[in-house]
């Protein structure tokens, strides 16, 4: 039995095992010579009937790990359905050859050649197995999703509403110019949070809508496979005729458990497009007046463009002699300047990172292979008298390694000498680069934008 197999499943093999150990006993604990193919025939039926009601019951399973479901059915199968079509039928064979009533011997002959293909045609229940599984994990992602969809739309959609109103007054008290330069520094620093906010707010729903494409991508058919598979089981006792027809009767039966498993990933996807309506249409901000209308990704422009403004009124008050326009051009040159010099610190301090300095430090510990290999040749030392080869070898290389000045050592030490030129080189542009965005907002009568 595998490991991972539910406790139900684990209770149902069971159930049948013993099934098969009360059916099996008196047929296989008889004398050979009082077993015909008659009895063999019954006996395999019923083993296949078995295996074909606990896969009934499989069908019906909503669990999603591989262990609960397909683990299950490749023991029904090894267990029950295949067993006469692997072992059974060398038995069955050996006395089908000295069977004397020529119909017993047709029409043994027949049910043998028809169980084969019978069996071969369950082994497709494999593949429906595997996509049930696919299926149900399917929709137990949907209605994940589904359960946490209030909480996504409204921590989404509740800060920028709340903002909304009060960059609407913003504006207009910009328009009158009533603010004082204190009291547009104070605007300044809330509309900096409130760009934080909308970029974060933006770039989240991006991810989210890619994430929630995917789900929306689920095929609106059925696998074609599967459902060729679904019009097969449907005529099985035409394709079997020589097979029990409760046997051939069952498969039939399959057929709307399998596609209730798709009905229900139908209607989950029709509640989760309900749910995400407002994200996925793109009007989760249509009563927001300052976002309204505007892409998931350009959420932040309006709020980058009111910032511009604010940072056009602060200069106006240092640089008088430049028109609205020159303003306007210094501080969009500042943005992007800003941005620049903010990506490159980044990728100066990615160089230095503390991984990497820990990686190098590491790596010094274990060059020559450290205290574990001087402890090696020090065994190697007390199996031999000092005067040997192998003494003396062990002996240098172990001074070596204690006093590392082993090559492997030494070449590590280069590289953290060379880490460490690397991070006054580094430490010295991230400054020059602060002292030169620094100057120049000094210039424009604005705030630093950098973080030390």
């Amino acid at each position: 039995m595998y490991k991972g197999t539910s406790g139900v499943c684990m209770k149902v093999m069971s159930v049948l095992i013993l099934a098969v150990a009360v059916v099996a006993l008196p047929a296989w604990a008889q004398e050979r010579q009082e077993r015909t193919v008659d009895t063999l025939m019954d006996y395999f039926d019923s083993l296949v009937k078995q295996g074909m009601e606990a896969t009934e019951t499989l069908l019906k399973s909503k669990k999603r790990e591989k262990s609960e479901v397909e683990a299950v059915w490749d023991d029904l199968n090894e267990r029950f359905i295949s067993v006469y079509s692997k072992v059974g039928h060398f038995e069955f064979d050996s006395m089908l050859k000295k069977e004397r009533n020529e119909a017993r011997a047709s029409r043994a002959s027949e049910w043998d050649n028809s169980m084969k293909l019978f069996i071969h045609d369950l082994q497709k229940v494999g593949e429906v197995v595997v996509w049930q599984r696919k299926v149900n994990r399917d929709i137990w992602q949907l209605e994940f999703d589904i359960d946490k969809a209030p909480k996504r739309v409204e921590a989404y959609s509740g800060k920028l509403k709340e903002e909304g109103p009060r960059v609407e007054k913003l504006l207009h008290e910009l328009k009158s110019g009533s603010l004082s330069s204190a009291e547009l520094q104070q605007r300044l620093d809330e509309v900096k949070n409130l760009r934080a906010e909308a970029e974060n707010v933006s770039n989240s729903l991006e991810r989210t809508l890619a994430r929630l494409g995917e789900d929306l991508l689920l095929k609106p058919e059925m696998d074609k496979r599967i459902a060729r598979i679904l019009e097969d089981w449907s005529n099985m006792k035409a394709r079997h005729p020589s097979v029990a027809d409760e046997l051939t009767d069952m498969p039939a039966n399959w057929i709307p458990l399998v596609k209730k498993h798709w009905k229900d990933l139908g209607e989950t996807r029709e509640k989760f497009e309900k749910e995400y309506a407002p994200i996925l249409d793109g009007k989760l901000f249509s009563d927001v007046p300052f976002f309204r209308n505007r892409p998931y990704k350009d959420l932040a422009k309006p709020v980058i463009e009111l910032e511009v403004r604010i940072k056009t009124a602060i200069v106006s008050t240092v640089q008088k002699e430049k028109s609205a326009e020159e303003l306007q051009k210094a501080i969009e040159l500042d943005e992007e300047l800003t941005r620049k010099e903010i990506q490159r610190i980044q990728e100066l301090q990615s160089m230095i990172s503390r991984e990497k300095w820990y990686a190098l430090q590491l790596e010094d510990v274990r060059a020559a292979g450290g205290t574990t290999r001087v402890r090696e040749l020090q065994i190697v030392m007390a199996r031999h008298p000092e005067g040997s080869e192998e003494y003396r070898k062990a002996s240098e290389e172990a001074h070596l390694i204690q006093d590392e000045q082993h090559p492997e050592q030494l070449a590590v030490k280069k590289k953290l000498r060379e880490f460490e030129e690397l991070e006054r080189k580094v430490f010295e542009e991230i400054r020059k680069l602060h002292e030169e965005h620094e100057k120049r907002r000094k210039s424009l009568g604005l705030a630093p934008g950098l973080s030390k």
